[in-house]
């Protein structure tokens, strides 16, 4: 049977044995970037929920509502990367082993070949066109809707300890310690306001209870005092012994109905809404939202052009710079589609005009790169630069031959080393570079309104520590799958088994690339992840425009055994406003209250500016008013920037280091999640390094594989046993974090069994 020939190309394009085989090797390595890709966004999206429910005490059991509805968008957003990669993946490897050679040399045509690559780009592009034109309109209003009924449907009266909890309208409660129901409390704080002034009520204990119609709150108090005061007038104080106190907890806000926004409207609602004589969104911005999402997806079936030629510009070489290349047109294309949209929105284009002259600039580049490659495959006009480029990238090293003279002989475990590392950098880079593609797509029309272009470098930087650590685990299992199944390729591991080495002598020799890895994530993780993540949410906030600037929410937190409320916080920390300091005695009763217009750190300690002084007595409350009064205090000022840091939507729960964490469970930090959360941070500073070396362990399976042997299972067994060891890591230090499991299983729990799992495999292998 013909693989196909030109001239059957020419007159009817059909399926054939070639068609399959390609389509075959693609699909792994596409539904393996796109897994990675997947799960990388959604760990880190579910990270950030789980703390936005903790906050406002909603049940948990919105979380896969939330979740499922994010896949449909981000799977949007990964398909068409994931799809450049994968081709890139494929094309490398059919043309290391010379088939690309022998199917032109065996009269098969460039078109031919890239074929069956574009056919599988038509199909990506009409499901993409169900996701953007369909699906996603529906989970964004469906993640709406979840949020809004996770948030805004009432407090569960169940109270972590040392978590605030704004259960009504201007009612925030706390407890000091809480069983593990969340009922029985000790240390109790509760403080309401209104418009007239504020009620403050401290008690020893409190049980804590949910009446029958589910939103009226009952706490039963003993031993505790009620602060009451209006306006300027006299503060009241009433001690009681025993006090039931209810409380209505917040109803759920009214949610606006879909298709307030264009992004929520299907094809066939943005085609009606924009017939309408009043619709409520402009008909330009309908428009333009309805071309950008058809031509992003008429965009896909473009990229096999553009992959193929850049792909082999770099012969029997690294593919990086090619990729590099690769992506920058896919970026340069998004961001043009993104500010034609931007444009139109604004009347200064004609959507139809704009959206046109940006695809039709695509579709010349995919060609001509294409069209310009039929001659000499891979030799486009950019291939000089790409070789220039591949030169200054990567210098191999070659295995030591027999004549090689001993002073330039290579041990067997600096091959392996070396040979692990350089695939290692280059999985990670390449993951990097395919999460930040990504990323920028979804956030690329908020950052143009924060600063155009240099306001994108910025972004790019302050969100690689990030990026790292979730790519540094993957990177050293895709590092570890190259490295051994070349080696098998070459038959080099068949040589080494014949001489009686083990897997775990060549898991010795490729461990010093894991170790170095797993430090430098444990480093970034620990020291430089935090800084940057604080400093993105830091700008993301200050630099948002008119209407899409959100002011971070007042922050309570306590420090010293006080209850300390603060308003806002100056970028850097060092200048608070609307600041409210309750100081407590040992069993938690108020012994007095300091409200100061502004807090300046200044020459080591705090200063509060304009204070009003209410001591609390035995039997009255007493007032005075200073201009000037020192705040001696364990808070600094990075502790309240990274307050209020934690509270941008950027915040992925990655703020904090674990010498912060340190200092929070022993009272001299900053507290406001329970202390699970300190305890699971710092076991994770520790844990967090066992990722790379067990990604290591999971990818030994690919050495048992040989030359003519499958080596699709050992692959597709180790890839899948990384994603699962990713999810079942996330969700164990997630629910440590929020007191479902102690810190240390949370922690070690994932790293543990798998490790074990992975060793008591090898020694079955072994056996």
């Amino acid at each position: 049977m013909e693989l196909g020939a030109p001239a059957t190309f020419r007159r009817r394009w059909r399926p054939s044995i070639l068609d399959g085989y390609i389509l075959r090797m693609m699909a792994l390595p596409a539904l393996g970037v796109l897994g990675v890709t997947l799960v990388a966004f959604l760990l880190e999206q579910t990270l950030r929920l789980i703390d936005r429910l903790a906050a406002n005490g909603a049940h948990m059991g919105y979380l896969v509502g939330l979740v499922s509805n994010m896949v449909p968008y981000q799977l949007g957003l990964a398909m068409p990367a994931a799809f450049f990669v994968a081709m890139f993946i494929v094309i490398g490897r059919l043309d290391e082993e010379s088939q690309i050679d022998a199917f032109l040399a065996g009269g098969i045509s460039f078109e031919r070949i890239v074929a069956p690559l574009v056919v599988a780009g038509l199909v990506l592009g009409v499901l993409s066109l169900l996701l953007t034109g369909y699906l996603q309109p529906y989970s964004r209003f469906g993640y709406r809707a979840v949020l809004n009924a996770a948030t805004e449907a009432g407090w569960t009266a169940r109270l972590d300890p040392q978590v605030f909890i704004n259960a009504g309208s201007q009612f925030t409660i706390s407890a000091d310690e809480a069983d593990p129901t969340g009922r029985e409390l000790r240390g109790v704080f509760i403080r309401r306001e209104d418009g007239a002034g504020e009620q403050v009520v401290t008690a020893n204990r409190g049980v804590l209870g949910l009446l029958t119609d589910k939103k009226t709150t009952e706490l039963r108090l003993e031993g505790g005092l009620i602060l009451s005061q209006t306006g300027n007038e006299t503060p009241r104080l009433l001690r009681f012994g025993n006090l039931t106190d209810r409380e209505i907890v917040k109803g759920g806000a009214a949610l606006r109905p879909r298709g307030g926004n264009e992004q929520e409207l299907t094809f066939p609602e943005l085609i009606d809404e924009a017939q309408r004589p009043d619709a409520l969104i402009p008909r330009k911005v309908l428009e333009a939202e309805l071309l950008a999402r058809i031509i992003r997806s008429l965009a896909i079936p473009l990229l096999p052009l553009i992959a193929l030629p850049l792909a082999m510009a770099s012969k029997r070489g690294n593919r990086t710079a090619g990729m590099i290349v690769g992506a920058v047109i896919l970026v340069a294309f998004h961001h043009s589609v993104t500010l034609c949209k931007s444009f139109a929105d604004e009347g200064a284009i004609n959507p139809f005009v704009g959206m046109a002259i940006v695809y039709l600039t695509i579709t010349a580049l995919a060609l001509w790169l294409f069209l310009s490659s039929r001659t000499r495959p891979g030799d486009t006009p950019i291939s000089a630069l790409l070789r220039r480029i591949d030169a200054l990238l990567e210098r191999r090293p070659k295995a030591p031959s027999a004549t090689a003279s001993p002073r330039r002989t290579v041990s067997l475990s600096s091959y392996l080393t070396w040979m692990m590392a350089t695939r290692t950098a280059a999985a990670a880079v390449a993951l990097i570079a395919l999460l930040q593609l990504i990323d920028l797509f979804g956030q690329t029309s908020q950052i143009l309104l924060r600063g155009g272009v240099l306001a994108i470098l910025r972004y790019t930087l302050l969100r690689l520590p990030a990026l790292f650590q979730e790519v540094a685990p993957f990177a050293v299992l895709a590092g570890a799958v190259f490295t051994f199944s070349q080696l098998a390729r070459n038959s080099e591991l068949v040589v080494m088994r014949i001489t009686g080495m083990s897997l775990f002598a060549i898991f010795r020799r490729t461990l010093p690339v894991a170790l170095a890895v797993a430090l430098l994530d444990m480093a970034v993780t620990d020291q430089v992840l935090p800084r940057a993540q604080q400093a993105l949410a830091t700008w993301w906030n200050a630099t948002a425009p008119g209407a899409a600037h959100d002011p971070a929410a007042p922050r309570w937190f306590r420090i010293d055994r006080d209850v300390v409320l603060v308003h806002a916080a100056s970028p850097h920390g060092d200048r608070l406003s609307g600041v409210s300091i309750y100081q407590r005695d040992p069993q938690g009763g108020l012994e007095r209250r300091i409200k100061a217009k502004t807090a300046v750190w200044d020459h080591g300690q705090w200063v509060l500016r304009q204070a009003a002084i209410t001591d609390v007595g035995p039997k009255r409350a007493t007032d005075m008013t200073v201009a000037a009064s020192d705040w001696r205090t364990s808070l600094r000022p990075d502790d309240a920037a990274r307050l209020f840091a934690t509270s941008n939507d950027l915040a992925s729960g990655s703020e904090m280091t674990s010498g912060a964490a340190l200092r929070s469970l022993f009272g001299k930090g900053p507290i406001d999640k329970p202390p699970s959360e300190f305890k699971t941070r710092l076991f994770r500073t520790i844990a967090e390094g066992m990722a790379p070396i067990i990604m290591l362990l999971l990818a030994l399976p690919t050495a048992l594989g040989h030359a003519r042997s499958n080596r699709t299972g050992p692959i597709i067994f180790g890839l899948g046993c990384g994603l699962l060891y990713l999810i079942a890591d996330g969700i164990l230090t997630a629910l440590g974090s929020n007191g479902v499991l102690p810190p240390g299983i949370a922690a070690w729990g994932a790293p543990i069994a798998f490790a074990a799992g992975a060793v008591s495999l090898l020694l079955y292998a072994e056996g």
